[in-house]
């Protein structure tokens, strides 16, 4: 099994726009084809068919993270402590690429949970968001962006932004407000002091004040 992936351009966009969209995505998906991590799902082909751009990206079995806490219920604070250092680790390994490489779309939904355990990053925002540019729409989930994302100027540190409201879903189960520091003690009380600090460093406003 694998996943099959079409950047889809709107029919609007003039053919200078589109052209421009195509040679991004095209060098997106030579980037990425080179990543080797065991968390990360492999784009293991770049195809075009009839004019159409396509990813061949690695099948990863599991749930997302999405799927898990909808039918779990949120998740402990030990628990979600230990995705966060698998999650951080696998973006460091990205960041630390030169040049840095930003996932862009980091989101429960793009984090798959394999019976094993272990977390697997799918589905780049990269590609998507080179297209989104070109087009003019927005890419993402708006309650994951950054502010610096929302202005087009994605950096690593718009990926720690994306995983404290990932980690701020996983402890209470509910998307975090856009364009907005979160505090999942709000919603849970018990939680403890600390890992309410840590999400919130993690989604402050400016990038100078992240972790």
């Amino acid at each position: 099994l694998a996943v099959l992936k079409e950047s889809v351009i709107p029919h609007c966009v003039d053919e200078k726009t589109k052209e421009k969209a195509k040679e991004l995505f095209r060098r997106e998906a030579s980037l990425l084809m080179k990543l080797d991590h065991p968390a990360i799902a492999r784009v293991m082909d770049h195809l075009v068919e009839n004019g159409r751009d396509y990813l061949l990206l690695e099948y990863v079995p599991g749930t997302s993270l999405r799927q898990h806490i909808r039918l779990n219920g949120p998740g402990s604070e030990k628990q979600v402590l230990a995705w966060a250092k698998e999650l951080a680790a696998t973006l460091a390994y990205l960041h630390e690429l030169s040049p840095p490489v930003v996932h862009r779309d980091l989101t429960p939904d793009n984090v798959v949970l394999r019976s094993d355990g272990a977390l697997v990053l799918i589905d780049f925002g990269a590609a998507n968001e080179y297209v989104g540019q070109a087009t003019g729409t927005l890419i993402g989930k708006q309650s994951y962006i950054s502010p610096e994302q929302f202005r087009g100027k994605a950096e690593p540190s718009s990926d720690i932004y994306a995983l404290g409201g990932t980690l701020n879903f996983l402890l209470t189960g509910e998307d975090p407000e856009p364009l907005s520091p979160s505090h999942p003690r709000t919603f849970r009380a018990e939680l403890s002091d600390a890992i309410d600090q840590l999400v919130a460093k993690c989604t402050a406003l400016s990038t100078s004040q992240r972790i």
